[in-house]
This record gives structure tokens, sequence and C-alpha cells, in this order.
């Protein structure tokens, strides 16, 4: 798709129109007009749509050039003021319009196209749903990019975020995770955007700590920011286990369906996983044999979160430590098999136990 130029309301007006056409069957007749005047409750473009079966709808379209997540609440009720008849869809466009925005837009029950080919159109009579996908990023977009939880920084501010129940000054947050300064701004200045926390005066608060961390698990797969290896341990995890609750010359943290048992038991762990700060050192104080195979011990060595993976472990029941359940949930939201089922169950957990995991 073309990038060197940004395009104008009319742009994506037309593409809007287009991207409805092309998707709909040769019965249905698509007319498009703009509506006259900057009066805010009239629509920027109303699409008649005309049905086979000779009902009709009027999608009423509100576009924007950019739509922040934490503009969804009050978009929707402004579009919705826009619908002058019961009949009426409202619709969001917009340039581009990013994934949390287009969750946002579906979970209010709203409509919306982007100029990429991202829409999800519902209208009840006559009946009609199109869902299509386009870009994940804004093709036009220039210079640095909107931001995403991705890198060290990022991972240091998100955790402090989701282990402590507080709210922060940018002074504090800098203190409680290690982040730089220009990286907490930088990641607050996000999450501000994506509505993930609020700023009262000088001070910042998670408004969802459970989407956060979903959000921080999908831009930080322990696949993508640590080197994974698997080995066998011939005696079997608790064997494995037993030697990493003694005394080692390394950081070290289970993760995974062993750790989250702590807390919220879901099934049987068929492997091992922990985050050491050397692979090579850990495999060969534990006498590891490497086994790509049939694994039963998985060492993640972290390569861009540093020591965020080894910060707020808790001592489990058979002595060895276990990573915070913030970093265990994440990982099993990325793992293999029945992983992520086991995420969902421990998510489960630590929304209703809260102040059992959350530190004051």
């Amino acid at each position: 798709m073309a990038t060197d130029v940004v395009l104008n309301a009319a742009e994506v007006e037309r593409r809007v129109v287009n991207l409805l056409r092309d998707r709909l069957p040769v019965t249905w007749m698509v007319t498009d007009a703009a509506e006259p005047g900057p009066d805010s409750r009239r629509p920027n473009l109303s699409i008649q749509l005309d049905g086979p079966d000779g009902r009709a709808a009027r999608l009423v379209v509100e576009v924007k050039q950019v739509v922040e997540r934490r503009d969804v609440a009050r978009l929707a009720d402004q579009v919705r003021l826009m619908a002058a008849d019961a009949g009426d869809v409202p619709i969001v466009a917009a340039r581009y319009l990013s994934p949390s925005v287009r969750e946002a837009l579906a979970e209010d029950g709203l409509s919306y196209v982007d100029a990429t080919g991202n829409m999800r159109v519902v209208v009840h009579s006559p009946a009609l749903f199109i869902a299509d996908r386009g870009e994940d990023r804004d093709p036009w977009r220039k210079g640095r990019p909107r931001g995403t939880l991705k890198g060290e920084p990022a991972a240091r501010v998100a955790r402090a975020l989701l282990d402590y129940d507080r709210d922060w000054t940018v002074r504090e947050l800098i203190v409680a995770s290690g982040a730089s300064t220009g990286a907490a701004y930088r990641v607050l200045e996000y999450l501000e955007r994506e509505d993930l926390v609020v700023k009262d005066g000088k001070r910042y608060r998670v408004t969802d700590w459970e989407r956060l961390l979903r959000a921080w698990s999908t831009d930080a797969a322990f696949q993508l920011t640590t080197r994974v290896m698997a080995f066998i341990e011939p005696r079997g995890v608790d064997a494995f286990l037993a030697k990493v609750a003694q005394r080692s010359t390394f950081p070290k943290a289970v993760t995974g369906s062993i750790a989250a048992k702590e807390w919220a038991t879901y099934a049987p762990a068929k492997a091992a996983y922990v985050y050491v700060s050397s692979i090579q050192e850990a495999s060969e104080q534990w006498g590891l044999r490497p086994n790509a195979a049939a694994p039963n011990v998985i060492l993640l060595e972290p390569k861009t979160v540093g020591d965020v993976p080894f910060q707020n472990t808790a001592p489990a029941e058979g002595g060895y430590l276990v990573a915070a359940p913030a970093q265990v949930a994440a990982d099993l939201l990325n793992g293999p098999g029945r992983e992520p089922a086991e995420g969902e169950y421990l998510i489960e957990w630590m929304k209703a136990n809260e102040k059992r995991w959350r530190r004051g």
C-alpha cells in the first residue's frame, strides 16, 4: 500500500464507500452522500444500503484521522447522537484504527471501517454482517512509532504497574521499575493513549490491570524476549525441581504451569519452565542434557528484558523461587498446547484474589 501521501477526510470517505461496495453482492445497492455543514450532530457521510429484498438501511459515518483507545467512550456517545432514526447505523471511520481501538469499538457495539480495510459492519435490518482485516500498523504514519510494550523499558514499567496496586508519580515509577526517565514517559504516554492508565495531576493509575497484562503479553512473548533451550532431566520433573531449590550462583525463577499451581492448580505439569541468567551455567550445574524431541525442562535466558523475570519472585512450597503471578500468566498465555487455557485459569484466580498478589 502506498504510504507517501497521508489521506485527507474526503479520501477516507471515498475508500470507506468503495470498501463496502467491494464486499457486498451485486444485488445490493450502495448510495453515498456527504452531509453538509459543521454541525457535530450531523455525520460526515451517510450511506444508503438497499438490500435485494427491498429493505434499506442508512449508515451514518463519523470520519476521523486518528482515534485513540481513550477516545472511544466519548466518540461512541457522539456517533450515536448522529443516528436520527431508530434504524440508522452509526459507524466510526478513520484513516487507520489500531487493534485495541477496533476491539474497544466492537465491545461498545459500534461498527467501524478504516482505509486499510479493517472493518466490522453490523446491520440488523436488512440483515448484514461484514468483517474483514486490513493492516495492523498505520501505513501512513511517519516518524517514531506510536509505541508498544515491547522491550526491556516497557517490561520494567508494565511489571511495576501490574505488581503494585497504587498510583504513581513518574519519579516513583522510575525508582520502582528501574526504567530510565525517557522510557518511563514514553511508555506512560502510550498507555494513556490506550486508556490503560489515567493521569490525575502528577499521578498515574492503572485503569484495567487485566487488559494491561494481556497487551504486554501480546507484545512481549517469552519466545521473542528470551533465548529458549529444551533439556531432559532423566529422573523427572520433581528431581529437577529439587535441584532448582538448592543454592546456585545465578538468578532463577520458575514460571509456567509449575509456578501457576502455587495459586491455581489446573493440571499436572509436563515440563518445568525456568528463567535463568545463563543457560550454559544452569544446564551444567543441574546436569541437564539437551533434548528437543521430548524435553521436560525448558530454560529461558532473557535477552532483551534484563532482570525483569526475576523481580518480585516468591518462595514456593518446594523451596524454589517462582516468578510473580503477572509474569507467569503472561508466559502461559504465550505457551504451547493447553498453557493458554492455564493462563486464563490463573487470570481468573488473579481477578478473584487481587489483594493477594498485587502489593500496596
